[in-house]
């Protein structure tokens, strides 16, 4: 398909495309007012990495940050965490996997610093959360990061306390000996000095180990910083009704365009004269639009006796045209007209046809030989007493008593005359065969009105007598396997085929065609209406009221 022809398409369905735009923008909208108001509210924590966390290579040192924030990422939606935090706010309402369902955790890439998300349907609620869930989680960090070093601390620490009880002992001891005044005594004291020495040095010892430890757990403990409060946010995050709105409309667009294509996809009927080319390999003679006759009068179809300047009208006189083109080396001196199904217009077609062809100054006879379902006497108005059937079945009548004068001038009309029982008996006799090349002497063309080709075997028997065939085929209805088996049919019999003649268009945007120089023609024609029509307004407005109102209503 062309890109007109796409665009055609979508302009044929425009209208159910809108529709799924606007059904489902509403629905969306609908449902977006009636949902329950989301918020959400965020606080930021800044990781301080330990100083002596540092490895010293820059590879290890950014893998290491990578693993530590991942670390507490999982760490922060972890059941003690939440727990912890529902017992804070008296979250009674709220278990651990539901809170994890309401808070999400983020790192910015290549930076130390958490965000920490909650989404709730209170925005004082989730700012709350929020807070307390990262005050929780930094208490519980350091409560970890103090337990490795927690045994060893308290081991030097309970360490120095012996040596200070054994110090003040000793020094108590050597206060209350005062001056040595024998040799026993001085060999004591000095014992006890030894001995105070030896544990100060020890004390020292331990000191400096526990406050090495100390230092040590101080450097290598990572501190949780809230950099930035959750405050309470009053707009709504969720739902979106814009955004839900249109992107639903654009959605259901979407949608709607893709029926569209599947039905186009699904249609096997014919829509283009491409079409016609490509499954039989004729080539399209005239595009007639639909007739909107205002009732069932079948005489109101021959449009081209009752509006001769009708677009429609104008469609017939080109068909004729490209007729004649067609059989430029041979004449045409009779014509078949027939469908391969029932009711897409072949005998309407054939009417109007025989009427344009009498315009030209020739005689032409209007040949209705549908023995099954005639309807040419209704469109002409005439009896049905005495057609072809009598002309078949009473040789010794002149032909003139077969034939009827219709309206319009030059052309003739042999009516089916009673409906015999075997019709195709009498089409393939050879009384009919005599009798077409009588008609063909009393006449400059004939143009038959025959059944659709694949209902019975009329037409298929007539073909090969006449100098040519058309195919009328009603855009949008008839399979073109069925117009293909038709022509096939009709090739092997072999009857010469015109063309096609694409039947009963829709001037509206749902028509399958767009026909330039027919659109032009009935735009002109309209334009020369109004034009018309307003010049006789204006006449009538110069002139005296009860003049004017006079002229109207004549």
């Amino acid at each position: 398909m062309e890109i007109k022809q796409y665009v055609a398409l979508i302009w044929r369905w425009a209208w159910l495309i809108i529709v799924g735009v606007v059904v489902a923008g509403t629905t969306a909208y609908v449902v977006s007012k009636n949902s329950t108001r989301v918020y959400s509210a965020s606080a930021r924590l800044l990781v301080d990495e330990a100083p002596g966390s540092s490895s010293g290579n820059d590879y290890s040192q950014v893998l290491l940050e990578q693993r530590l924030t991942q670390t507490y990422l999982e760490i922060m939606k972890t059941e003690p965490v939440l727990q912890e935090t529902i017992d804070q706010l008296n979250l009674a309402d709220l278990e651990p996997n539901s809170l994890a369902g309401m808070v999400s955790v983020s790192a910015p890439q290549d930076t130390q610093i958490l965000n920490v998300t909650v989404q709730d349907i209170d925005p004082d609620r989730a700012a709350a959360i929020a807070n307390t869930l990262s005050q929780v989680f930094i208490e519980q960090n350091q409560e970890r990061d103090a337990l490795r070093y927690a045994e060893p601390i308290a081991n030097w620490k309970s360490r120095t306390d012996e040596l200070a009880n054994e110090i003040q002992s000793l020094e108590n001891q050597i206060g209350g000996m005062g001056e040595a005044g024998t040799a026993e005594e001085a060999s004591t004291l000095s014992r006890l000095q030894t001995q105070l020495n030896g544990a100060q040095i020890q004390y020292t010892e331990a000191f400096n180990n526990l406050n090495q430890l100390q230092v040590d757990q101080a450097r290598e403990s990572s501190n949780l910083i809230i950099i930035e409060k959750a405050q309470p946010n009053r707009n709504p995050i969720r739902p979106r009704t814009r955004t839900n709105t249109l992107l639903a409309a654009v959605v259901g667009g979407m949608l709607a365009l893709g029926v569209v294509f599947l039905i186009e996809y699904l249609d096997d009927t014919v829509k283009t004269p491409d079409q016609i080319q490509e499954d039989t390999g004729l080539s399209t003679l005239g595009a007639i639009a639909q007739i909107n006759a205002k009732t069932d009068n079948l005489s109101e179809r021959l449009i081209t006796q009752i509006t001769p300047r009708d677009p429609i009208s104008e469609a017939y006189r080109i068909l004729r045209t490209n007729l004649s083109f067609s059989a430029v080396d041979g004449g045409l001196s009779s014509l078949l007209v027939t469908s391969s199904s029932p009711g897409e217009g072949k005998s309407t077609t054939a009417a109007n046809l025989a009427v344009v062809l009498s315009q030209t100054g020739k005689k032409a006879i209007i040949l209705d030989a549908d023995l099954r379902r005639p309807t040419q006497h209704k469109i002409f108005g005439v009896a049905n007493n005495q057609g072809l059937t009598t002309a078949i079945l009473d040789p010794q009548a002149p032909l003139s008593y077969h034939l009827q004068k219709t309206k319009v001038p030059g052309l003739q009309i042999m009516a089916s005359g009673p409906i015999p029982p075997n019709p195709a008996e009498l089409l393939n006799s050879q009384r009919m065969a005599q009798l077409l090349e009588t008609l063909k002497e009393k006449a400059d063309i004939i143009v038959f009105d025959t059944p659709p080709v694949l209902t019975v075997a009329d037409a298929a028997i007539l073909a090969p007598q006449v100098d040519g065939t058309v195919m009328v085929v009603e855009a949008g209805r008839v399979k073109r396997a069925a117009l293909q088996q038709a022509v096939d049919r009709l090739i092997k019999a072999n009857a010469v085929i015109f063309g096609a003649v694409v039947n009963l268009l829709r001037t509206d945007r749902g028509g399958y065609y767009n026909y330039h120089y027919y659109y032009h023609y009935y735009n002109a024609y309209e334009q020369d209406n109004k034009k018309k029509r307003s010049r006789r307004r204006n006449k009538q407005s110069r002139l005296p009221g009860w003049l004017s109102s006079g002229f109207s209503r004549r």
